[in-house]
């Protein structure tokens, strides 16, 4: 068991434990298994397992950054919405549900592995974009930049908790040295979807953001209502903005 701890970076697979067992694929696979049952390992995937520490035995949370699990589960993901707010420090709220955005099929949006609580959300090839990597004790995880996170949030106000926090993402954000009008503007009409415009529109003048993203949003609004949260009743009509909005949002109507 030493000797399998010591090769796992973070994690240990049946290739990498047969080498330093010096058995065959067949044997270590079995030997994982039985230590899987005697809680030694915690089961990533099939034939992927992490090394529980003895000050965890008793624990089911055995992986100490999230994170590292992403690269394991998906082809094709990144970390998203409220865990990409939280990595750049635009949030305040902590979440004990790690988000990610993958273009892979998704048969189970809701996971748990080894202790890690996963939001799976799945993406359309196009909205591939505004990623960056982030290194994590050797492995590459992506997560969207700064500017695709606001831009997710808006895609759809569940990945940044609901649009109340959205927009206080937002605010975070603007007071940010990289804030960059222009490029956000940029991305939300690269999304190629109506609401998500909107949304950043209405937001970012409720919110008295630049001048040069509330315009650029403007000339993207089409006809059709959207709401502003979909999960929240909305009275309200912004017909500037073709949304439909909460009572609570009524007070940042303007020029209707």
């Amino acid at each position: 068991m030493a000797k399998v701890a010591s090769q796992a970076r973070p994690f240990i697979d049946v290739k990498t434990a047969a080498a330093a067992l010096k058995l065959d694929s067949k044997r270590t696979a079995k030997q994982l298994a039985r230590w899987h049952e005697q809680g030694l390992l915690r089961r990533i995937r099939r034939g992927v397992y992490a090394v529980v520490p003895p000050s965890a035995a008793l624990q089911e949370h055995v992986v100490i950054d999230p994170w590292l699990v992403v690269p394991l589960l998906f082809r094709q993901a990144y970390v998203a919405g409220w865990s990409a707010a939280e990595h750049w420090d635009i949030t305040e709220q902590l979440f004990k549900t790690l988000l990610i955005c993958a273009t892979d099929p998704i048969k189970q949006t809701k996971l748990h592995v080894a202790g890690v609580e996963i939001r799976a959300r799945h993406i359309a090839p196009t909205l591939w974009f505004g990623t960056v990597a982030s290194w994590r004790d050797g492995t590459r995880v992506l997560v969207s930049d700064i500017h695709k996170t606001v831009v997710d949030m808006c895609l759809d106000p569940a990945l940044g908790g609901g649009i109340q926090h959205v927009a206080q993402c937002f605010s975070a954000y603007l007071r940010r040295d990289d804030a960059d009008a222009q490029l956000l503007a940029q991305y939300a009409t690269r999304t190629r979807y109506a609401p998500a415009v909107k949304r950043l529109g209405f937001i970012c003048e409720a919110l008295g953001g630049p001048d040069e993203l509330r315009d650029a949003c403007l000339r993207g609004v089409t006809l059709g209502l959207a709401k502003l949260d979909p999960v929240i009743a909305s009275p309200r009509v912004s017909r500037r903005w073709q949304l439909r909005l909460p009572n609570a949002w009524e007070k940042m109507l303007t020029n209707d």
